[in-house]
């Protein structure tokens, strides 16, 4: 095969992958089981948890241009579906005590030990890079939540 028949067989293949898209239905939920709907907070710490956190642990995520983009469409909403499995704030309210209190224990120790947000992720999405201060405000808040 001529390096322009192979060049033309992967613009097909990459256009005709483009068909194969990604689920993004969200399911109906109940907005007042969100996390930042139960918890109160000031709307400074509010907004910054949510722009670390809740592109991959919410339904409020916001696709970046690139995941309209097959194949990485596929890798952005694994990492999406992966993330809410692990924990969604925007179901929060529906987690029993102990879960919540659980999860809770967990953020603090995957921010502190800088697990998370994940450094790929903040690589691509500069808005949710913590710095120091930040981090110590959401731990402090999320600290002050458990019971």
């Amino acid at each position: 095969m001529t390096k322009k028949k192979i060049a033309l067989l992967i613009v097909l293949v990459l256009l005709g992958i483009q068909a194969i898209r990604p689920s993004r239905a969200i399911p109906k939920v109940n907005h007042a089981d969100d996390f930042v709907k139960i918890y109160p907070g000031d709307k400074a710490t509010k907004e910054l948890f949510k722009a670390a956190c809740y592109d991959c642990h919410s339904y409020e995520t916001k696709y970046p241009w690139y995941a309209e983009i097959a194949p990485v469409s596929w890798i952005v909403q694994d990492h999406v579906r992966h993330g809410r499995s692990h924990l969604n704030f925007s179901e929060w309210g529906t987690r029993g005590k102990a879960k919540r209190a659980h999860a809770l224990e967990e953020m603090v120790e995957e921010t502190l030990e800088g697990e998370m947000p994940l450094k790929p992720y903040v690589n691509m999405h500069p808005e949710a890079r913590l710095d120091s201060a930040q981090e110590r405000k959401l731990v402090a808040w999320w600290k002050g939540l458990r019971p």
